[in-house]
């Protein structure tokens, strides 16, 4: 079973609540500016945060280990190279893949309208992983001009310009197609074509095709490619091997996986499968 589960709704259950009984309200966040709060958890291999949502704008980022984040509308795999932006009240329940160093910004309302208007991967920069980690040392406000306050400038303008991935799993709308995505996702048939598809839903394959670009807004063959890469990002986070992945996928050859994941992520699978043993 993957971490990044596909909703059929997200409900409120234990708010705030983490594995080992430690509550997330409870947790020191600090107040490096006025429209600007930090917080740094390390969560053990598997700690689950149930449903729970911000006032403020969330870049969630894990220095180290890797983050499965799902919301009403989909669900987010997050590596080590991204951080997963989340608008204010946006209801998010996360997952850590392994053992995951969490170090996260909470962005005042009127501040985050200026950065991205729906859930997003933002690709991390060597700069801006320093500044993060900076920034999260910095435990009260200071003086505009000072070096801190430059700092969070420098930080939220890097933020503005930082490249974005598309990578993320749409959930569908309506029940026609969830308990094929369920399948296709959940379950590891990642290999299925549309007739598969079709036989499972007892249709014709232009109308799974129909129903994919109705239901998701995007082919099927797009919605599986996003579903690959998001299986892929958890199963080699979790010491599979690439050729194992691979093939688990549903790519029969090595070469065409390592494309495709480079080309998404930035780079191979086998430099991701290593910074994230490490």
């Amino acid at each position: 079973m993957l971490s990044c589960a596909l909703p059929v709704s997200l409900s409120y259950g234990s708010h705030h609540r983490i594995m080992g009984n430690q509550p997330l309200h409870d947790a020191v966040r600090l107040k490096p500016a006025e429209s600007l709060f930090t917080l740094g958890l390390d969560l053990p291999e598997g700690t689950s945060i149930p449903v729970h949502q911000h006032a403020e704008g969330q870049l969630l980022f894990a220095s180290a280990g890797v983050l499965a984040v799902t919301t009403n509308t989909g669900c987010w795999v997050v590596p080590n190279s991204h951080a997963l932006w989340i608008p204010p009240d946006v209801p998010h329940w996360t997952r850590a893949i392994g053992a995951a160093s969490i170090r996260t910004l909470y962005v005042s309302a009127e501040q985050a309208h200026a950065l991205y208007g729906s859930c997003t991967l933002v690709g991390i920069s060597s700069l801006l992983r320093e500044l993060i980690v900076a920034v999260l040392q910095i435990k009260v406000a200071s003086s505009q001009g000072s070096r801190d306050a430059l700092l969070i400038d420098l930080l939220m303008e890097e933020l503005k310009s930082a490249p974005l991935n598309s990578v993320y799993l749409p959930s569908p709308e309506g029940e026609r197609l969830k308990p094929l995505c369920r399948e296709i996702f959940q379950k590891g048939t990642l290999n299925w074509g549309l007739a598969e598809c079709a036989a499972y839903l007892n249709i014709n394959t232009k109308t799974v095709q129909r129903w994919f670009i109705s239901d998701l807004g995007v082919s099927f063959a797009t919605w599986r490619k996003q579903a690959r890469l998001l299986a892929a990002v958890e199963w080699l986070a979790m010491g599979k091997n690439i050729l194992e992945v691979s093939l688990d996928v549903g790519y029969s050859n090595p070469s065409a996986f390592s494309a495709m994941f480079k080309k998404e992520f930035g780079v191979p699978p086998s430099v991701f499968h290593c910074q994230s043993l490490n």
